[in-house]
């Protein structure tokens, strides 16, 4: 009869010792690569918010009234323009024909006709100097009509100088859009600042959220005689792991 034999307690404990050998050399060259993939996937992580971010801001901004883009310590804030078109005047033959410098109440669209809100704001040659800026109600006008008429009217309002191109602006009754940095978060807020006499209702709404978020925004308004040069970057901090983004807009603030 043949003795079934096993193993003694010093061979399995030379086994133990050289498992726990490879293992621990396997770990040595395992644990890098796999913390280089997870640094790469929260770097990539942290791109895509800030790209993400700074495209919609970049979006919105480009529908600025022109001369409304200003910056300020960690954020950049502007008018958005939902609609526009040219005015009828003394030289078009129209019934309804903005005279700018008196008071008036309506004018019709030349073109296709912006669809508009009761509430909204009509801006016209907004330079931003005095006499002439949105924010301090000096060029705007009240819309009392709600749909897509070829014949916009308002509250008796007095423009004080005529477009060079019989061009308006809408501007929605949700006034001023602020892009900000908080410590963590970048935020959209809506209602920032008073304009054309009124003052919204804000809100606030969050772009991209991290351990740390800075912003800085610099903005050159006389590039050339009609756009401005918005530069914006964002760094967005996640568990040690940086990125810096950095996006250049031209702003168009032909009034």
């Amino acid at each position: 009869m043949r003795t079934v034999r096993g193993f003694t307690l010093v061979e399995m404990i030379i086994a133990m010792v050289i498992t726990g050998i490879i293992a621990a050399m396997l770990t040595t060259f395992l644990v890098k690569p796999v913390q280089g993939y997870f640094d790469s996937v929260r770097r990539a992580q942290l791109t895509d918010m800030a790209d993400l971010a700074l495209k919609r801001m970049a979006l919105e901004i480009r529908t600025a009234v022109p001369n409304t883009v200003s910056t300020g310590s960690g954020y950049v804030q502007f008018i958005p323009a939902t609609g526009g078109g040219r005015y009828c005047t003394d030289a078009d033959a129209c019934t309804n024909k903005l005279v700018t410098g008196s008071a008036s109440m309506q004018f019709d669209v030349l073109g296709p006709a912006s669809t508009v809100t009761s509430g909204d704001q009509i801006i016209i040659y907004n330079t931003g100097q005095t006499g002439l800026d949105a924010y301090s109600n000096n060029n705007c006008g009240n819309l009392t009509v709600t749909g897509t008429p070829s014949t916009l009217i308002y509250n008796s309002t007095t423009f004080p100088y005529a477009s060079p191109s019989n061009r308006f602006q809408v501007a929605p009754s949700s006034g001023p859009v602020r892009f900000s940095c908080t410590a963590t978060q970048v935020q959209r807020v809506n209602g920032a600042v008073a304009f054309c006499g009124t003052t919204p209702v804000s809100s606030t709404s969050v772009l991209a959220a991290a351990d740390s978020v800075s912003c800085n925004f610099t903005y050159d308004a006389a590039v050339s005689g009609t756009n401005g040069l918005l530069t914006m970057s964002l760094t967005l901090t996640m568990s040690g792991e940086s990125v810096t983004l950095v996006n250049q807009i031209h702003v168009d603030n032909m009034p």
